[in-house]
């Protein structure tokens, strides 16, 4: 049972607006910060050459996922800040794999208000101050010894970049958010890597062909030193259960969590970055199989499914692709998938993948965070097979059509994914679903 505090402080916090009515800037961010942990104990408390930003269009949250475990294993406190939530704010802000509870939440949150009084922010510039206050005010616990920040959106004007960090992870890049960031993939990138500082430690995943003149710009620009992801290959088991994935890589093979190729993918960019702080990644490669990272390709328990249930919060083309790349491995009869889709997002591009897909039944909803509305999906409605503007209503189609050798995939949207998976959490039966 939630706090009626905790509600009343995620409603104002939620309230706040996701996108700044100003131009952008981390001016703001920054004048946060020097209000919270003043620039006298800067040197004790800030750590940036122990804070690492990850930015990217794909992969974000799976490279910090395994960065958190890999430096949990190698003994450090870990600090790590993602987004979105999938079903709880308290998700976005965890130490040593453990969220916030819903007291300390609120404690941060009254903190933060101590000391800012009336200034505007934003939902994620407040929420990337409390991760900051957790990880290094000393108030909660001692400073963390790796703070991990995943970026929200782009890279330059993100919050998250006006944390002093020395370290920078660039994950896969492709298109997503073109009406914020660019229509073209140079543009795009090139506000991913507005996170690189001077001298700064760069990582990175396989890098387009098409921007790698502007990588080698940025990279003089910053005189800050890259190193490309090891190269790595993946090998799968398959039985009657859940497929099992393995990564092949310089340090040895180990079992991974994280499925397919764009599973080891993500794994030798966080390998790769673990290597350049020092440690040897042959000695924590056992580690990789304790990796749990929500809603991507998330097998989800369900008493009153006739079948598996699947969560993959794929939002844009890369990322459908790679899914589809990954449903070869998964046995079935039939395929039901149940997908929403922003409102902002290449409607066609994700959803002709999908369609394509041989002995596949495709039920249309809405997303519940800026959703396409259902009379927007135009002609793909019309070959849909069966569309209902609540997703819990299109989800009680799916299991009513559903055998037991089928499997349902959830997709399109995170958003859509975390409601989905509070909706299966509460076990209740089909009819009673809302």
């Amino acid at each position: 049972m939630q706090s009626l505090e905790y509600r009343k402080i995620v409603t104002e916090i939620e309230s706040l607006g996701i996108m700044p009515d100003r131009p952008p800037s981390l001016k703001p961010m920054r004048q946060a910060l020097d209000l919270l942990i003043p620039k006298s104990s800067e040197r004790i408390l800030w750590r940036p050459e122990k804070t690492v930003v990850v930015a990217g269009t794909n992969g974000k949250g799976s490279v910090c996922a395994t960065l958190e475990t890999l430096f949990k294993a190698a003994g450090e406190t870990v600090g790590l800040y993602t987004s979105p939530h999938l079903e709880e704010t308290t998700e976005r802000i965890r130490i040593n794999g453990i969220q916030l509870t819903e007291d300390q939440f609120c404690q941060i949150y009254s903190e933060i208000k101590s000391h800012l009084g009336n200034m505007r922010l934003t939902h994620f510039e407040t929420l990337t101050l409390m991760a900051a206050w957790s990880f290094f005010s000393g108030q909660l616990h001692p400073p963390v010894d790796r703070a991990i920040f995943e970026v929200g959106l782009g890279g330059k004007w993100d919050a998250t970049n006006a944390i002093p960090h020395h370290h920078c992870v660039i994950t896969q890049i492709g298109y997503d958010h073109q009406n914020l960031l660019g229509e073209s993939l140079s543009e795009i990138a090139s506000n991913k890597f507005g996170i690189i500082q001077k001298k700064s430690l760069v990582v990175h995943s396989a890098l387009p062909q098409e921007i790698q003149s502007l990588a080698t710009q940025i990279q003089n620009e910053t005189q800050s030193n890259w190193h490309p992801a090891v190269p790595v290959s993946n090998r799968v088991e398959i039985d009657k259960a859940e497929p099992r994935f393995y990564i092949q890589s310089p340090w040895g093979e180990a079992r991974i969590t994280l499925a397919g190729a764009r599973g080891s993918e993500n794994t030798a960019t966080a390998l790769t970055y673990f290597q350049k702080c020092g440690y040897d990644p042959s000695l924590y490669l056992s580690s990789l199989s304790q990796i749990h990272w929500s809603g991507r390709m998330e097998h989800q328990p369900c008493f009153f499914s006739p079948c598996p249930v699947y969560l993959s919060g794929d939002h844009n083309p890369d990322g459908i692709q790679s899914l589809i790349q990954l449903l070869p491995y998964y046995k079935r009869k039939r395929l039901f998938v149940l997908i929403g889709i922003g409102k902002d997002k290449n409607r066609d591009q994700i959803l002709e993948p999908i369609f394509s897909l041989p002995e596949t039944s495709i039920f249309l909803t809405e997303t519940p965070f800026k959703p396409l509305s259902l009379q927007n999906y135009q002609n793909w409605l019309k070959l849909a097979d069966g569309a209902e503007k609540n997703p819990a209503d299109a989800l009680r189609l799916i299991l009513k059509r559903a055998t037991q050798d089928d499997l349902i995939l959830v997709t399109g949207s995170l958003y859509l994914v975390g409601l989905i998976k509070r909706l299966l959490r509460s076990n209740l039966p089909p009819e009673k679903v809302t």
